[in-house]
């Protein structure tokens, strides 16, 4: 159990409303001041109803308020409705330590989080922070050995708690709203946004008061829930990655669920689409569907299947359309996509060009590869026949056919009768391989060559096409 101090109930002691100035509503209450310049008031929309006037202020920006003997500074709490134009990363809310120290409220990726020395620290478990308005309050009180016990509300609800060895007591006597500190570890930690309202009390409310001062409309109230909107952006490139032995293409696009409704539905698409100035239509290379929280943004990713899979390594890079889609409960639905080109996350297994050796029958043999694939096997062969003479001749047989891990297998039909197969693999840059033919020729006269029976003819040239 955590010890408090039994101090009385929190008094009100400044009020600020940004009606076109920086004072207190509350009487002798000191006017904030404007921690850099470029601070302007305007009008914005709040609640989702009325337009309000607000103090915008841009990065690096902040508002600071002196509250030695305005405020315990062991006990205290302020409540504080605004908005950040970016919820990246950390973002301060409010120092205490007049800019001097890291420690402090945070946004952290959506999160509210408590930072403090010596492991105080603590976050809301959900995203609650997005690019509205929202309602924060920090209560601080003292805690046993010059500790402080720190809790933090949204919209009247507790979201975060923590004690605090040092860094939330106000020894520096100023409280500092958006800017971060200046010096020390990580400084800069900051958005721009706007503030409509900032209440500080002497003492800390309890929750029951924090949630009277979310519902009660002549204080700070909490903002209403406006209906969210789904987003979907392109953030980077697409790009392939392997992954568990399968292919998976990154496209570079980003949805995000709104905070405050459920979660949303969303999915993903890859197609391959022809060159330019190409005729021809696009095929599906790969989807995905899957389910983001609210409050989350979340990368698209889409595995693709194994036939695309294997038609980019074969090619080695392929032209793509990617595209994801987001919907919420309500049907509200944003959508992305973009044109790039993607690369084999891994080189081909050899390189094209020609491979040379020979065949097991010592003869020559010549290989033309185009990536992973086969294109045409050719070799030279020289026999004595039955005619008593010695012939040459070039056996060149084409199609394609797939290599597998090195291995290869491709048969044709003669256009001088029969068929043939080569039988082979490759290494490095050479070939070797297995010839073997069936079948009689159609004309010429019958030779042995190492072991194959071949036939001349009258041409030096045999051709063979890729057979099943």
């Amino acid at each position: 159990m955590v010890w408090v101090s039994g101090a009385g109930a929190a008094v009100l002691k400044a009020e600020y409303r940004f009606e076109g100035d920086l004072a207190s509503e509350v009487e002798r209450a000191p006017k904030l001041v404007d921690l850099g310049r470029g601070n302007r008031f305007a009008f914005e929309r709040v609640d989702g109803l009325g337009r309000h006037q607000v103090l915008r202020f841009p990065e690096g920006n902040g508002l600071a308020l002196a509250a030695a003997g305005l405020v315990d500074p062991t006990a205290n709490s302020e409540v504080v409705v605004f908005r950040f134009a970016d919820t990246r990363g950390y973002r301060r809310i409010l120092d205490f330590t007049g800019g001097t120290s890291d420690f402090g409220l945070y946004n952290l990726d959506g999160h509210v989080a408590l930072y403090g020395g010596d492991g105080g620290h603590d976050a809301s478990e959900n995203i609650v922070l997005g690019d509205s308005y929202i309602q924060i309050a920090l209560t601080t009180a003292a805690a046993p050995e010059g500790s402080e016990q720190a809790t933090a509300y949204v919209n009247g609800v507790k979201v975060a708690a923590a004690r605090i060895a040092k860094g939330f007591d106000l020894g520096s006597g100023e409280l500092r709203f958006f800017r971060d500190n200046a010096t020390r570890p990580f400084p800069g930690e900051e958005s721009s946004g706007a503030v409509s309202c900032i209440l500080a009390y002497d003492g800390t409310l309890t929750a029951e008061e924090v949630s009277n001062v979310a519902s009660d409309p002549t204080l700070c109230p909490a903002p209403r829930a406006a209906a969210g909107r789904p987003k979907a952006s392109v953030t980077s490139k697409p790009k392939a990655t392997k992954s568990r032995g399968s292919i998976a293409v990154d496209t570079g696009l980003t949805v995000s669920c709104p905070i405050g409704v459920s979660s949303c539905k969303a999915s993903g698409h890859v197609y391959a689409v022809p060159p330019r100035g190409t005729a021809g239509k696009a095929r599906r290379l790969g989807a995905v569907s899957f389910t983001v929280p609210a409050g989350e943004r979340q990368g698209v990713e889409v595995r693709l299947h194994r036939a695309a899979a294997r038609a980019l390594r074969n090619a080695g890079s392929l032209r793509v359309q990617v595209s994801a889609d987001i919907r919420t409960a309500r049907g509200r639905t944003a959508r992305a996509q973009q044109t790039g080109r993607i690369k084999a996350p891994q080189p081909p297994a050899f390189r094209s060009g020609a491979y040379t050796g020979t065949t097991s029958q010592n003869l020559p043999i010549s290989i033309a590869v185009r990536r992973t694939t086969i294109r045409s096997v050719s070799f030279r062969w020289r026999g004595r026949c039955s005619d008593g003479k010695t012939h040459t001749s070039t056996l060149y047989l084409a199609g394609r056919t797939e290599i597998h891990h090195g291995r290869f297998s491709l048969k044709g039909r003669l256009s001088s009768g029969g068929t043939s197969r080569v039988s082979g693999h490759l290494k490095g840059v050479h070939a070797s391989g297995t010839l073997s033919r069936t079948g009689t020729s159609a004309s010429g006269v019958r030779c042995a060559v190492n072991g194959v029976t071949w036939h001349a003819r009258t041409s030096s040239l045999e051709v063979g096409v890729a057979s099943d």
